[in-house]
C-alpha cells in the first residue's frame, strides 16, 4: 500500500532533505498535497517536484480522506495548531524540530496523540546508522562504564529564512535550533537530565540572509551547556552559529568517554572510531587506523543525510504507535525551554513535566 502524503510548508528542509528522499522511496510512498501561504512558490514547488495538487487552505489538505500522514515543516510557532489539526483528523504525523515552543504546548500535544494513537514522528531524527552502531558499542562494553560525553555542533548560521533569528516564530536561537540535536542523542542514549547549567549569547547583532536582507537577531548564536545526568554520566554541548561552513554542511561530534576507551562518532562521513587503551578492540570489528592521534578501529557507516521519511513511512508501514519520539523531545524541550527561562535551573525530577 502506497503511504500519501501532504507536507504543510515546503521551504529549504523540505526541499532539500524530505522531498527528495519521498522520491527515492519509489511506490511506497508518494506526496499527494502540499499546502501553505504563498501560492506562487508552491506552484513552483508543485511543478518541481511533481506533486498534484497545492493549496493555501491547510484544514482541507490535512482533512482529506485521500492523505494518510502529514509533514508539519513550518516555524515552530505553527507546530502545535498543525500536528492537533492532523491528528484530530486521525493522520500519522512528522513535526519538525522544535516540536512546539513550550512546555505547556507540548504536554497539550502529548494528551491529543495519547488520546487517538497515531504514528508520531517528532524530530530530529538521531536514529542514524552511526549512532546506532555506536550504541551498540557502548551496550557491548567497549569503553566499560559511561563516565561524560562531550558534543559540538555548528555553523554559520541559517542565511535563507528570517525567521530563525526572531524569537516569536521560532522560540529561541541555535539552542532550539542546532543543540537540540546533541540534547535529543544525549537523552536517547543515556537518559534524562536532573540538573544543568547553560550560557547562552549573541555575538553578531547582525545577519545577512541569502537574498541580501539584513536582519537583527533576538535569539542567541552560541549555546553552551553542561548537564548531569540522572545516571550520573556528565555530558556537555557546544552549539554555534558562528563558524564559517553553509548551514547546508554542518560540523558536528560526539565524544562518548568510558573507563576502558572512548568512541567518536556524528561526523557527516559517518564513521565510528574506538578506541581502547589496552589495544585489544578488533573483537569489536572495524580497520585500524587513527583519529584525533589515537590508534582506533574505525567502522565506516553510511554518511549523508538522515533517512527521515524512509523512517517515517516504515513506521507507519509496521503500525508503530509509540510516542518515545514525542516524549523524548518533550523532555528536551524541557531543557530548552527552561534554559531560556532561567539560566539553567535545575530540573527536579519531582516536578519534571516529562519522563523518558
Amino acid at each position: 500500500m502506497t503511504v500519501r502524503i501532504a507536507a504543510v510548508g515546503y521551504g529549504d528542509i523540505a526541499q532539500r532533505r524530505h522531498f527528495p528522499q519521498l522520491a527515492e522511496l519509489g511506490g511506497r510512498a508518494e506526496l499527494v498535497a502540499i499546502a501553505g501561504r504563498d501560492a506562487a512558490r508552491m506552484a513552483a514547488c508543485a511543478a518541481q517536484f511533481g506533486i498534484p495538487r497545492w493549496s493555501t487552505d491547510v484544514a482541507s489538505v490535512v482533512g482529506d480522506p485521500g492523505v494518510d500522514a502529514v509533514l508539519v515543516l513550518t516555524a515552530p510557532d505553527t507546530h502545535l495548531r498543525f500536528a492537533e489539526m492532523a491528528v484530530a483528523a486521525g493522520k500519522h504525523v512528522l513535526v519538525e524540530k522544535p516540536l512546539v515552543p513550550s512546555l505547556a504546548e507540548a504536554a497539550r500535544l502529548a494528551a491529543a496523540v495519547r488520546a487517538r494513537p497515531v504514528t508520531f514522528m517528532a524530530l530530529p531524527f538521531i536514529e542514524t546508522p552511526d549512532h546506532v552502531l555506536a550504541a551498540s558499542l557502548i551496550a557491548q562494553g567497549a569503553i566499560g562504564e559511561v563516565a561524560a560525553v562531550e558534543c559540538h555542533r555548528g555553523h554559520k548560521g541559517p542565511t535563507h529564512a528570517g525567521w530563525f533569528y526572531d524569537k516569536a516564530q521560532a522560540g529561541g536561537g541555535v539552542l532550539a535550533d542546532l543543540g537540540i540535536y546533541h540534547l535529543t542523542s544525549i537523552a536517547t542514549l543515556f537518559g534524562g537530565a536532573s540538573r544543568f547549567t547553560v550560557s547562552l549569547s549573541t555575538r553578531f547583532a547582525e545577519r545577512v540572509l541569502d537574498d541580501g536582507t539584513v536582519v537583527r537577531p533576538d535569539v542567541e548564536d552560541s549555546a553552551l551547556v553542561s548537564l548531569v545526568l540522572e545516571s550520573g554520566v556528565a555530558a556537555s554541548m557546544h552549539a554555534h552559529w558562528n563558524g564559517s561552513q553553509p548551514h547546508t554542511a554542518t560540523r558536528a561530534r560526539v565524544l562518548v568517554i568510558g573507563r576502558e576507551g572512548s568512541v567518536y562518532f556524528g561526523a557527516a562521513d559517518g564513521a565510528v572510531h574506538l578506541w581502547r587503551p589496552v589495544g585489544d578492540g578488533a573483537r569489536f570489528g572495524g580497520e585500524e587506523g587513527m583519529f584525533d592521534s589515537l590508534p582506533v578501529r574505525s567502522s565506516k557507516t553510511a554518511g549523508g543525510p538522515a533517512q527521515i521519511m524512509r523512517a517515517f513511512v516504515e513506521r507507519i508501514e509496521r503500525g508503530d504507535v509509540s510516542t518515545r519520539s514525542l516524549d523524548v523531545q518533550a523532555h528536551v524541550l524541557e531543557i530548552i525551554a527552561r534554559s531560556y527561562e532561567g539560566g539553567g535551573q535545575p530540573i527536579i525530577p519531582q516536578t519534571r513535566v516529562f519522563f523518558l
